[in-house]
């Protein structure tokens, strides 16, 4: 996984004051130890983080990281989750 302990604790720390209990995964190329670069892609599973929510997670992160790419996805039930894209990337996630 290529975020350090600072960055996850930053994103962690943006999450969790709007959900203290939300699971929080990464995603993409920051998974793979061997590639270079890439944005950020994290999926979330609340069941308190709303659309509008993800707006002020996103400031919060890039405060603390610098302005950088960042997707945000988030679900309120992994396990029963049917979108596609999400099945799609279930296999390659890391809790964070």
């Amino acid at each position: 996984m290529r975020l350090n302990r600072g960055e996850i604790d930053s994103i962690k720390s943006a999450i969790y004051q709007i959900d203290s209990g939300a699971r929080i995964f990464l995603f993409g190329s920051r998974v793979r130890d061997n590639a270079a670069g890439g944005d950020i892609d994290l999926l979330v599973e609340s069941q308190i983080i709303q659309f509008d929510d993800r707006i002020s997670i996103l400031a919060a992160i890039k405060k603390n990281l610098g302005e950088q790419k960042i997707d945000l996805i988030v679900t309120k039930d992994l396990a029963n989750d049917s979108d596609p894209f999400i099945q799609s990337i279930k296999d390659e996630m890391k809790k964070i």
